[in-house]
C-alpha cells in the first residue's frame, strides 16, 4: 500500500511509502492510476503491468461464472474437455478444503 498526494485537480503529484500529512490517501500499488503516475502517465508498459496484475482476479471471475452456469444447469461439467474438467474439479476441491480450514 502506498499513500498519494494530489493537486487541486485531483491528479497524483507524489507517492509515499507511509501516511504523510500531504498524502493521507491509501492506494494499492497495482491501481492503474498509481501505475500511470509511477511509470510515466499512462505508458503502454503501465497498462501491460495492470493487465498482468489483474489476471488472477479475472481467472477467479471466470471460475465463479463457470460454477454458476453449472449450478443453474446451463452447461454440464461434462461439456468441458476432460483436462478442463479435472482442473475445475481440482480447484473446487482446494477451495472446499480452504473453506473448511477457516472455520
Amino acid at each position: 500500500m502506498r499513500y498519494v498526494a494530489r493537486d487541486a485537480k485531483g491528479i497524483i503529484v507524489a507517492v509515499f511509502d507511509r501516511p504523510h500529512a500531504a498524502a493521507p490517501e491509501a492506494m494499492k500499488e497495482a491501481d492503474p492510476e498509481m501505475l500511470a503516475f509511477v511509470t510515466g502517465m499512462g505508458s503502454e508498459e503501465a497498462l501491460r503491468q495492470h493487465l498482468a496484475s489483474s489476471e488472477n482476479d479475472l481467472l477467479r471471475i471466470l471460475e465463479d461464472l463457470i460454477n454458476v452456469l453449472i449450478d443453474n444447469n446451463v452447461v454440464l461439467l461434462t461439456d468441458f474437455p476432460p483436462m478442463a474438467q479435472r482442473k475445475l474439479m481440482q480447484r473446487q476441491s482446494i477451495r472446499d478444503k480452504l473453506r473448511t480450514t477457516r472455520k
